[in-house]
């Protein structure tokens, strides 16, 4: 399941608005994500993240939601 945020506050940081969104996801869902969609622009690390650029979502817009993938490689690390 994703989460779709929005935030063009320009006075926020990408990682404040990535923290409120993570905080919204988890309100919403229970759970942590694990990953989120953002545009070039909006790249950065966030600490429990996989943050992964994609073409087709524009910037201020984060995409949230949960990799099973990445559950996958934790537990066989």
């Amino acid at each position: 399941m994703f989460l779709g945020w929005f935030d063009d506050t320009p006075k926020k940081s990408v990682a404040q608005k990535l923290e409120e969104a993570v905080e919204r996801y988890k309100a919403k869902f229970s759970e942590t994500p694990n990953v989120c969609l953002v545009n070039a622009v909006d790249a950065t690390h966030y600490k429990g993240l996989d943050v992964r650029v994609v073409e087709y979502v524009r910037p201020n817009h984060f995409w949230l939601g949960r990799d099973q993938s990445l559950e996958e490689g934790a537990q066989a690390a």
